[in-house]
């Protein structure tokens, strides 16, 4: 049963943080393709963007992330058939997300801790916390 229960929260934790990332990085991806005034230096989500001068770097990360969404929601339906890419997306995001702490602190950005590297490490906390481990698998 516990098994049952864990699985669902895998679940509901996926569909969440796809729906997020879709609804998000897709936005991003039009915005800073457009060049939106709101991505813009005084707009209200300039703070989303790391350096202005950087944009075709954005635009790749935003459609990697949106793409991760869509594959978040179709991992969502199968856990137990896609852990090879829920363990990747644990690990990628822990990377990732650590090495933009030391990035944001060099560059004066500290408030990307509850932006950019929030989003990273809850994925991959939550991944850690709610994937099966070592005899769970083999169980399932």
């Amino acid at each position: 049963m516990q098994q049952t229960s864990s699985l669902k929260g895998l679940k509901i934790f996926l569909t969440i943080y796809g729906i997020v990332s879709v609804v998000l990085f897709g936005g991003l991806f039009i915005l800073t393709s457009t060049d939106a005034p709101i991505m813009q230096e005084g707009g209200a989500l300039r703070f989303m963007r790391w350096d202005v001068l950087s944009k075709h770097v954005e635009l790749m990360i935003e459609i990697v992330y949106l793409v991760w969404g869509i594959f978040m929601l179709i991992a969502a339906r199968q856990p137990l058939a896609n852990l090879s890419f829920l363990h990747f997306t644990l690990w990628a995001n822990l990377a990732h997300g650590l090495l933009m702490i030391p990035q944001a602190m060099m560059v004066g950005m500290m408030y990307k801790m509850f932006t950019d590297i929030a989003y990273c490490l809850v994925l991959a906390i939550g991944l850690w916390m709610l994937l099966p481990k070592g005899k769970e698998v083999a169980a399932i």
